[in-house]
């Protein structure tokens, strides 16, 4: 099932990494009201389709050099074939000693963490785009602190953690540099509140506005 949500946000954004604007996406589709789920709807008729060839395209990448391709670019058209193998690997480490601020090390780069009560604040997380990847990093931070489910009893897992930071990675993928919705969506708050919520549920909650996929786009 995992599998399964996360595909449909990467196949999203192999259309736009294979040249195909959102705007042509939507338009393709005739309509101006069109919402995030219904483009999900749409693109899910043809996953039967587009599935076998991107598993061939993640194929020939393994096989041959991308030092041609950004490497964040690279990372994005990935639904799986991570770096790591185990938590451990990301190097989480307290830096000031009072289990607020921490490290952790990715593909050579260093990141930055916060925990607060029920929330890991991940700076810059937009720059992870691979899924296992994600997942693993989350099973470190959840190994230092938990963080509650949306019921307040319950515990979040590393996969809807996972799940949650794909959302704002697709969002960062899609906004324009001049949207204020940029900000947002560079780093992740991973709390109670947005377990299992898309981005569009997300944008709903934080505005108050029904979602609305070219409205979100043109946000200034």
């Amino acid at each position: 099932m995992m599998k399964k949500q996360f595909f449909l946000p990467m196949l999203i954004i192999m259309l736009l990494l294979n040249g195909c604007s959102l705007t042509q996406i939507i338009e393709d589709e005739g309509s101006a009201d069109l919402s995030f789920e219904q483009l999900y709807s749409s693109l899910e008729a043809e996953e039967d389709s587009s599935i076998e060839d991107i598993d061939k395209e993640t194929a020939l990448e393994e096989d041959s050099s991308t030092d041609h391709l950004d490497s964040s670019v690279a990372a994005s058209t990935e639904v799986g074939g991570g770096i790591l193998s185990d938590p451990s690997d990301i190097n989480l480490r307290d830096t000031d000693g009072n289990g607020k601020n921490y490290l952790f090390t990715y593909d050579g780069e260093d990141f930055s963490v916060v925990y607060t009560t029920d929330n890991w604040k991940i700076y810059d997380s937009y720059k992870i785009n691979n899924t296992e990847d994600m997942t693993i990093i989350c099973e470190a931070l959840i190994s230092v602190h938990q963080i509650h489910g949306s019921d307040m009893e319950s515990y979040r897992t590393a996969e809807d953690m996972a799940y949650e930071w794909l959302q704002h990675n697709i969002a960062y993928q899609f906004l324009s540099d001049d949207s204020s919705w940029k900000v947002h969506a560079q780093n992740v708050d991973l709390d109670p509140k947005d377990q299992g919520k898309s981005f569009s549920e997300i944008y709903e909650d934080r505005t108050g506005k029904e979602f609305n996929l070219k409205d979100f786009l043109q946000s200034p």
